[in-house]
């Protein structure tokens, strides 16, 4: 699975500019303006305000929303036509604690690396408010597809392989139903916001369509990153509605 933010070309030539990202976020606070109103207030020529506008009504960003005519020389407003995504600066200190303490966790380095990698990935993304959690899901289904194949023991190998990130998993099977208690979650632990296992979700969900042969679809019940003792997922057989078509 391929996981890319599909920006087109003229998007991205548009707002690899510091001076018209600079226009999109004075047009996002204070709705349309003038080229002279947008000239004054960022201080440059309007000339340059053209140029940079020219562009940003070419990547269909900015267009001209409205016309005075009554004035003596016609006044064109122009203002966002696409809402863009705002991203705020991480908070920096809260990930550097969370990825140290993902490195404190192990004494190997080569065990300690690959955790403190994921934990840098994972805080960047929480802190910047970004919700990732379906992708994440649905990458996990598949990774836990692709471990079942690879493990024999049923049941037991679903517990091996989440124990490389805890400290001890439990799996309990009642019916179709079936409940995994992880302890000392490596993942979230410590995570300074809030939840953050739909990637193991995914996994315990993928792992037992796999290996049963119908869709689960898993839901995490409690969590560490909510100052539970431990995270809890529920895994039962998908509804009809939630099967995907043959």
């Amino acid at each position: 699975m391929r996981l890319a933010i599909d920006v087109p070309k003229d998007v991205a030539r548009a707002l690899d500019n510091e001076t018209r990202r600079e226009i999109l976020e004075l047009l996002r606070k204070r709705g349309p303006m003038t080229l002279s109103d947008i000239a004054r207030e960022l201080g440059l020529s309007k000339s340059t305000v053209h140029h940079h506008l020219r562009e940003l009504r070419r990547a269909g960003l900015v267009d001209v929303v409205k016309e005075d005519r009554g004035a003596p020389l016609p006044r064109r407003y122009y203002g966002l036509v696409r809402r863009l995504v705002k991203l705020s600066r991480p908070r920096l200190e809260d990930a550097v604690e969370y990825v140290a303490r993902a490195l404190d966790r192990e004494d190997d380095p080569s065990t300690s690396l690959p955790l403190a990698i994921a934990a840098a990935y994972r805080a960047v993304l929480e802190s910047l408010g970004v919700d990732a959690r379906e992708v994440l899901y649905e990458l996990g289904e598949e990774v836990g597809k692709r471990l079942a194949r690879r493990c024999e023991e049923g049941l037991k190998g679903l517990e091996r392989v989440l124990s490389s990130v805890a400290d001890s998993v439990r799996v309990r099977r009642d019916g179709e139903r079936v409940t995994v208690e992880v302890e000392g979650c490596r993942e979230c632990s410590d995570l300074p916001y809030g939840p953050a296992c739909p990637l193991e979700a995914g996994i315990v969900a993928g792992f037992l369509t796999e290996l049963t042969g119908r869709r689960y679809r898993a839901e995490e019940v409690e969590c560490c990153g909510e100052g539970a003792e431990r995270c809890v997922f529920v895994a039962e057989p998908a509804s009809d509605e939630e099967r995907p078509k043959p």
